[in-house]
């Protein structure tokens, strides 16, 4: 079976940014679990590892196990006897879900998370699932000081894990880009839907990733991403990401159209308001739309 680097987009129900239980990741061997309570953590023979293990497969530093705003990655430090999860040697940073078994050298862990200590670091936020059609006036949210710091983490999250997809879509490991960035691109929808604010460049951001990602895996719930995310913040869909999405289209069969549509009509009856280049948007987008019913899904 071939290693889950990735996924489909899980949507999980949460909490959204609120308060919640603190939780943290641990590595669980039978009836221990070895907290992983810092990031990065280095787990390795060495005395001075985060982590010791013992064995002749494991190495001096043997992995590294980073925590970031959409989850657990761990990178192999060029061991001798690799790093495996759910029997698969990884080749690049892996981002990991819980239930994920980790081998390194003669031990086998479950990755799981347990309840920290009120002086743990936070996992990050909860995703909320996003609205079908939640559509939120520009404007209409204004950011609590709380937010700053997290769209702050968000952007600094979606820069490292950007860099690690990059590698993945350029040796043609669309899955796996996938797996590293699914999590981190619903989050951000989640937001947007939610009311809570999404900094023009992260979801511009966002947005170009997803159409990546449609392009790597096939799939054109990547493509309707970007209009959920641009739906649910009521702005316009940046320029460049449309055009692309004309190449996208001749070879990525299934948009939504229904949800095209809706987002197209969501323009249409604020032209008014949109600026010149906005209109031309506007058009570019209806013409998506005569292409995507000349490439149906089939």
């Amino acid at each position: 079976m071939a290693q889950r680097q990735a996924g489909e987009v899980r949507e999980t129900a949460g909490s959204g940014l609120h308060a919640r239980a603190r939780t943290s990741y641990a590595l669980r061997d039978g009836a221990t679990d070895h907290r992983l309570d810092k990031s990065p953590l280095v787990v390795g023979r060495a005395t001075d590892a985060d982590l010791v293990l013992s064995g002749s497969l494991v190495s001096r530093r043997h992995a590294e196990f980073h925590e970031t705003e959409a989850g657990l990655i761990v990178i192999d430090l060029d061991s001798q006897n690799g790093v495996f999860v759910n029997d698969v040697q990884i080749t690049s940073p892996t981002a990991l879900l819980i239930g994920d078994r980790l081998t390194i050298g003669e031990h086998e862990f479950v990755l799981t998370d347990v309840e920290a200590t009120s002086g743990a670091h936070s996992r990050g936020p909860e995703l909320r699932t996003p609205r079908e059609s939640a559509r939120v006036p520009a404007g209409s949210y204004a950011a609590t000081a709380d937010e700053g710091p997290v769209a702050t983490r968000r952007a600094d999250a979606l820069q490292l894990l950007g860099s690690v997809a990059d590698k993945a879509l350029a040796l043609g490991r669309g899955h796996e880009a996938e797996h590293v960035l699914g999590t981190h691109l619903v989050a951000a929808l989640s937001d947007a839907a939610a009311g809570r604010a999404v900094a023009p460049e992260v979801a511009r951001t966002c947005a170009q990733y997803a159409v990546k990602l449609a392009t790597a895996t096939g799939k054109p719930t990547w493509l309707d991403f970007a209009f959920r995310l641009y739906d649910a913040l009521g702005q316009t869909i940046p320029l460049p990401i449309v055009d692309e999405m004309y190449t996208v289209l001749r070879h990525v069969r299934g948009i939504d159209r229904e949800l095209l549509r809706s987002y197209t009509d969501f323009l249409q009856a604020r032209t008014a308001q949109l600026s010149p280049p906005e209109r031309f948007v506007l058009q570019r987008l209806e013409g998506l739309e005569q292409l995507a019913a000349w490439h149906p899904a089939g």
